[in-house]
């Protein structure tokens, strides 16, 4: 499926909550503090990165109020959205295209974790977000999470058709890991745990016991709990 495939899930349904209390950024507003280089919060000035011009960075064509986040002001808008509010909260005002590299801009696997989430269609939370981060430590390590491309070593939509295979790019790989988890009937539990948003232990269970792995993890044995930190992957492992 495209990415402009997933326009549709734009909706009321599959937006993520943000936390209490932390404001929305609309893109008109957006524009005016990425232009300015600074953003205001309680007080403080907070510098964002270098970004291009607003006429490189954005534009807006007629009522359709489409963006488009060149590459050079990826890393400010992620920043600015960070914190201001959730980056997925403010990616959902996005166009899908735009969204997916404002999710992925930190190019971490927690940035990763959330993708999946966000090319599935399923609310970006945390306790999802830890499981999936905890599957591709059980995968591919943490230190070289992005092993081939593919951090779930996941078979589908690979060059080769298996989990050894690899993907062109990390959010690809993304996006194959979300089509798998709706297509393979092995694997209806992991989607109805992350469409229900339900917690880490639950859904990391549903892992287990779906048809992912041949050796079902020892169905918890061989799934460490322990917190995951966050590693950043090269550019070249994302196609930038």
């Amino acid at each position: 499926m495209s990415i402009a495939g997933y326009h549709d899930m734009f909706t009321a349904s599959h937006r993520t909550t943000s936390r209490v209390g932390a404001p929305r950024v609309r893109p008109l507003e957006l524009l005016a503090l990425a232009g300015a280089g600074i953003l205001l919060v309680t007080g403080l000035v907070v510098p964002l990165p270098p970004t291009a011009s607003a006429e490189q960075t954005y534009q807006r064509t007629g009522n359709e109020q489409s963006i488009e986040l060149a590459a050079a002001s990826i890393q400010g808008a992620a920043r600015l959205a960070e914190i201001t509010g959730d980056r997925a909260d403010f990616a959902s005002d996005l166009s899908p295209d735009a969204a997916m590299r404002v999710i992925g801009a930190p190019h971490t696997n927690r940035a990763w974790a959330e993708l999946v989430l966000f090319f599935g269609g399923w609310p970006i939370t945390e306790e999802s977000t830890t499981t999936i981060m905890r599957w591709m430590r059980q995968e591919n390590g943490v230190d070289n999470w992005w092993n081939r491309n593919n951090p779930l070593n996941n078979g589908w939509g690979t060059d080769t058709g298996n989990y050894m295979g690899w993907y062109s790019t990390l959010y690809e790989a993304a996006q194959n890991a979300a089509d798998a988890i709706h297509s393979r009937g092995g694997y209806a539990g992991i989607r109805e745990a992350f469409a229900n948003a339900v917690s880490s232990d639950e859904s990391a269970q549903a892992i287990w016991y779906s048809d992912w792995a041949s050796g079902h993890y020892h169905y918890g044995g061989h799934w460490s709990t322990a917190p995951v930190p966050e590693v950043e992957a090269p550019a070249e492992a994302w196609g930038e």
